[in-house]
């Protein structure tokens, strides 16, 4: 199926202007652009970085997605709100979905505004979520020439800015179903499925364009049951890369973010440090290789 990457990722806020002041001391980086979307009652502010980009999302007007927002931002506040998946062939994809048996619609054409007047055209493959583990999750096709979404630019050091996205993290109830929807029926490619019961869990990784789908079934304990068998699954977490995250765990407690001390990764030869504040309710990682592992 023409799926190519993760296009990007949105995340819902409240206050557009201190969520993208808190994204801009995350990341290190200056917004890329902000501009609106008329049709759907949104407003937006977007962070290109290498593999993907960050959409964070406020609803501003009147319209079905800002009325999504509104009772997604009054259920559950600030935070993880979907996945756009990128292909450059919206028409064949929406055709393969719809044969494999998904209620795609045909594409939808979609445009947005920045402040300078520049618009920016896309197709939108749109699923109904209860046909995706319960997810808002679609695709779209770019129109417009990648120009419009300049890259983020480092404020500083670039090493102890965040570059890239490395995975999103996604639990759900239900593993086998997940590896049957977003394996089979929409052709991503399934990395790695593993029992882990050292953390009480089934972990499934999805790749895709470069940046990992972590789907987690949790098998629960006493003190933290699984997931209803019968819940919609949920968006969690999101890693970001860095090149140097000794600098980049620096740069945030410099700058009075709430940051973990550096410590050794669960993938080997890697390190991780967790930011606790300005991720608008996103659980965060930062994650780099381990100088010391190149040495070894």
């Amino acid at each position: 199926m023409p799926l190519q990457r993760i296009d990007h990722v949105l995340i819902a806020v409240r206050d557009l202007d201190a969520a993208t002041a808190d994204y801009e001391t995350l990341t290190g980086r200056t917004v890329s652009l902000r501009g609106g979307h008329p049709d759907y009652g949104t407003v937006n502010a977007i962070f290109q970085l290498e593999n993907t980009y960050i959409e964070l999302i406020s609803p501003a007007g009147e319209g079905s997605f800002a009325t999504q927002l509104r009772a997604h931002l009054d259920d559950k506040g600030d935070g993880l709100f979907g996945i756009a998946l990128g292909t450059d062939d919206a028409a064949g994809l929406a055709a393969d979905w719809q044969k494999a048996g998904l209620a795609a619609t045909d594409p939808q054409p979609g445009a947005g505004t920045s402040p300078d007047g520049t618009v920016r055209e896309w197709r939108n493959v749109f699923v109904p979520s209860a046909n995706v583990l319960g997810l808002f999750m679609f695709a779209i096709e770019h129109v417009s020439d990648a120009a419009t979404r300049p890259h983020a630019r480092a404020v500083g050091d670039e090493a102890a800015t965040f570059h890239a996205v490395d995975h999103v993290v996604i639990n759900t109830p239900d593993g086998d179903k997940a590896v049957s929807l977003l394996g089979h029926t929409m052709g991503i490619r399934l990395a790695l499925d593993r029992d882990a019961p050292q953390w009480g869990a089934r972990m499934m990784f999805f790749r895709l364009g470069g940046i990992t789908l972590e789907v987690i079934q949790r098998y629960g304990d006493d003190k933290t049951p699984p997931m209803p068998a019968d819940a919609p699954s949920q968006y969690w977490g999101m890693a970001f890369r860095a090149a140097d995250v000794a600098a980049a765990q620096a740069r945030l407690a410099d700058a009075g973010v709430n940051v973990s001390e550096v410590r050794k990764g669960r993938k080997p030869g890697t390190l991780v440090a967790t930011v606790r504040d300005k991720s608008c309710g996103v659980p965060t990682l930062i994650v780099g290789p381990d100088p010391q592992a190149a040495e070894d």
